[in-house]
């Protein structure tokens, strides 16, 4: 297709006259993306090699095989929501997962981990941040990962750590750290979408036409919902059914977290309507990332190294002379002031070797002499991801910055971070020469650099080697530093501490909302008390019937019990015997227990469960054959040497013995516990040291 050309509304690749089935190898590449096998488990499926439908009949993946009726249902109803998200699809997950429970065939787990997935979604669509943790946490449990650092240096599952660790954030307020969080997750998510669909597009190439890749990739912003081909490439493609929504939901909550911070630091607004631009120009604006206009140097890394002694002095020594200002670093390259024969040799390969200055393709880095009597603005941010650091070569200067603020003296040698994108003056009472240096935001990820620096390198007039040199200035710094420098940040700030205290002054508010709503309610149900009595003595006669009715099937129960039972012992008289009455009460007990591990989602316990009460079922059957064969050669239920033998044995207990036992008792119920409060990782351990005291028991008790 021309790209100059209108394009069609159904375009050729995508017509009936086509098969528009995508080859069965781009279901395995997908499956590798990423380098982790595991990514199409919980986010894709393979086409089947059969379906190959006409006009572009939507791909589906088929429910597993080891799932019930009911449950195939509700997994082909979930696949066919075209929102996915919706509340009737989030009830749905929530049935889904309980006939999942207890499965141990082969793709079982993985299964499980792709609903836990989209109920964590769910919880974070709806704000229920302690919901989302703890559904996120189980579903990285199944995915059966060695750890989250390894998933955070695979693409193809980070965003899914990432996204957890949002929730984890919010669930303890820490917006900045959350809202870094989803701004990484949102990244890997676009590159994930990126990679997609290129190989789609190159499997479109090798099938006839297709349309220009670059107008694929521009249509990522509309979620596949609108544009003339992702809608129509989105049903044949079931991983982008996935990422799609998974991206705006990401996007949504961010949105939700930009204006909600906003409302704090009103500045934010006016940043963003002067910096957001949908094209990749020079200006960007970064969603919940806020600063305060003036920081003190000892939290930041950057000026705590212009800070340092030996760049002091070189500094001051250097620009002594010094009349004019100049660039000292531009768009990652020196700048015209550190050309040979400038004298600013020193300062120019000190600025070089900080990482956060050198690596900034937003920033300018220079020189500004301050003349007496004569107000100097500084030149306005291109974004919100940089901060200012202004250094002094000798006293008698200061800047105000926003309006209204008072003037804060500028000392020498002494640095001062401030938020340039607000209006900044500089004045002095005599001519000093001040270092303005541009770098990036410590709470910009490195993830966020190095896409912004690639994006927009036609913008910075930057050649690919400059881009790669860049990247890695930034990717060497972030492996090591950033983590330190972004915790640096936030000691002992006051704006990060005013966002953390609105946000628990909303949750306060909002508990007390409910409480009154609750309170009103129950004033609103006392109010009419006569209809209330009139329908608890109902209620109350209605239960005393009900337990009378309940008491006498309980004895008629019990009565038949008995009759069952010594017509038992009339008719095989073996069954009573002690060995067979202990199997039979063994396998009752396991499969309680395996119902009660249903219950309550306790997947791995179920498994082992159903394996024990197949050993059970089998040592019953032994049993009874036994003492079947024992009856026929006259011998009759051994009930007391058997008791007899119980009470030596148990006097014989070992101090060992009986300590192992009470240890296993507690780990048993902590295991429960667990269980109850959904801590499937932990549960899981548990079970494990369980197994073990179990095993020690069994080899002292032989």
């Amino acid at each position: 297709l021309d790209p100059a050309v209108t394009a069609p509304k159904q375009p050729p690749f995508l017509s009936a006259g086509r098969a528009t089935r995508m080859p069965p190898r781009v279901g395995s590449m997908l499956t590798h993306m990423g380098g982790v096998a595991l990514l199409v488990l919980f986010c894709s499926a393979a086409m089947p090699a059969s379906a190959q439908p006409g006009g572009g009949a939507p791909q589906k993946m088929a429910p597993p095989k080891w799932l019930d009726d009911e449950g195939k249902d509700l997994f082909t109803d979930l696949e066919a929501d075209e929102n996915p998200y919706n509340e009737a699809a989030c009830e749905t997950r929530e049935k889904l997962l309980k006939k999942m429970a207890g499965k141990g065939d082969k793709d079982a787990s993985e299964h499980r981990a792709r609903v836990l997935i989209g109920l964590g979604l769910c919880e974070l669509k709806k704000a229920s941040w302690s919901l989302a943790k703890r559904r996120l946490e189980s579903a990285i449990s199944e995915m059966n990962m060695p750890s989250e650092d390894f998933m955070l240096q695979n693409q193809g599952v980070a965003h899914i750590a990432l996204i957890k660790q949002a929730a984890v954030f919010m669930d303890k307020h820490e917006i900045t750290q959350a809202s870094t969080a989803l701004r990484r997750c949102r990244e890997i998510v676009d590159r994930n979408l990126k990679k997609v669909l290129k190989m789609v597009h190159k499997q479109m190439g090798q099938q006839g036409q297709a349309p220009p890749l670059e107008l694929l990739l521009e249509e990522i912003p509309g979620y596949g919902k609108t544009g003339n081909y992702l809608p129509m490439i989105i049903k044949q493609v079931p991983i982008l059914q996935q990422e799609f929504p998974f991206a705006e939901i990401v996007d949504q909550t961010l949105d939700s977290l930009d204006k909600r911070v906003a409302a704090i630091d009103t500045s934010l607004k006016a940043k963003r309507l002067r910096l957001e631009s949908k094209t990749k120009g020079s200006l960007l604006y970064v969603r919940a990332l806020a600063s305060e206009a003036v920081v003190p140097a000892e939290r930041s890394a950057v000026a705590q190294e212009l800070a340092s002694d030996k760049f002091s002095a070189a500094f001051k020594k250097e620009v002594a002379s010094t009349e004019k200002g100049v660039t000292l670093v531009k768009r990652t390259k020196e700048g015209t002031g550190c050309k040979e024969g400038k004298g600013m040799d020193t300062t120019c390969k000190a600025l070089m070797s900080i990482p956060d200055i050198a690596s900034n393709g937003f920033g300018e880095t220079r020189l500004v002499v301050v003349k007496a009597g004569k107000q100097q603005q500084l030149d306005a941010c291109q974004t919100n991801a940089n901060i200012g650091i202004l250094l002094a070569a000798k006293d008698g200067a200061s800047i105000t910055v926003g309006k209204g603020a008072d003037p804060l003296a500028l000392e020498a040698g002494k640095p001062v971070v401030i938020d340039f994108c607000l209006e900044a003056f500089l004045d002095a009472s005599t001519s000093v020469p001040v270092l303005f240096a541009q770098a990036w935001h410590p709470e910009f990820a490195g993830l966020e650099r190095t896409t912004e620096l690639r994006a927009r390198s036609k913008a910075f007039s930057l050649s690919e080697d400059d881009v790669k040199a860049a990247t890695k200035v930034v990717n060497d710094h972030a492996k090591k530093h950033w983590e330190k420098a972004a915790k640096l940040w936030r000691e002992g700030s006051e704006g990060h501490a005013a966002v953390k205290q609105a946000f628990l002054e909303e949750v306060e508010e909002k508990k007390k909302q409910d409480e009154e709503l609750a309170e009103a309610k129950r004033k609103e149900d006392e109010a009419g008390d006569e209809e209330r009595k009139k329908g608890l003595e109902a209620l109350q006669k209605k239960r005393e019937a009900k337990k009378k009715a309940e008491e006498e099937a309980e004895q008629a129960r019990l009565r038949r019990k008995k009759q069952l039972e010594e017509e038992r012992a009339n008719r095989d008289p073996w069954l009573n015997f002690p060995a067979v009455l202990e199997a039979e009460k063994k396998l009752e007990e396991l499969k309680e227990a395996r119902r009660d591990a249903n219950a309550k989602l306790e997947f791995d316990l179920s498994t082992q469960l159903t394996k024990d009460i197949s050993a059970a079922e089998r040592d019953l059957k032994k049993a009874i054959k036994k003492a079947k064969k024992e009856h026929k050669k006259g011998g009759a239920p051994a009930a007391a040497s058997d008791k007899g033998g119980a009470k030596q044995e148990k006097k014989g207990e070992n101090s060992e013995l009986k300590a192992l036992k009470k240890e296993l008792a507690k780990v048993t119920e902590q295991k429960k516990k667990a269980a109850e409060s959904e801590d499937f990782a932990e549960a899981k351990r548990l079970k494990a040291e369980q197994k073990e005291l179990e095993t020690k028991i069994k080899k002292l008790e032989l």
